[in-house]
């Protein structure tokens, strides 16, 4: 079985993580690809603070990779790319043969409530395959 979880460095991260980690170790030859896309739209040049947000950004995918690896295992395959998640995700899904994709639903209104966030909730309409939601 082939699984592909979308996820981003978050307080979430590794109750997310954790709740793979558990799901996975039942299953027998299961490959994994872990998805993460650092929103291009967040270096939008005039601000003066874009080195360091790269620098900032760069760290928070290293960080995620080893949590990854730390839960999942080092043959995980952690794709990660620059883009509008959305749409970059699609991208990547179109391209890939997988069984079951499996993502958080972290958001947070504005009163502070857990809500299905926005790119969740795309891939559970659009998605022609099962997806499998943590919250």
């Amino acid at each position: 079985m082939r699984v592909i979880l979308c996820i981003d460095y978050s307080p979430f991260t590794e109750k997310i993580l954790a709740t793979m980690q558990t799901l996975l170790h039942s299953c027998k030859d299961c490959e994994v690809s872990v998805i993460h896309i650092i929103e291009e739209t967040a270096f939008v040049a005039g601000t003066g603070f874009e080195t360091q947000l790269f620098e900032d950004l760069q760290t928070d995918g290293e960080q995620l990779k080893k949590l990854c690896q730390e839960y999942l295992g080092n043959g995980i395959d952690f794709i990660e790319e620059y883009g509008t998640p959305r749409e970059k995700i699609d991208e990547i899904l179109a391209a890939s043969n997988y069984d079951i994709l499996a993502i958080g639903s972290h958001s947070k209104n504005i009163l502070g409530s857990r809500v299905l966030g926005s790119v969740a909730k795309h891939l559970l309409t659009v998605g022609e395959k099962p997806v499998l939601v943590i919250p």
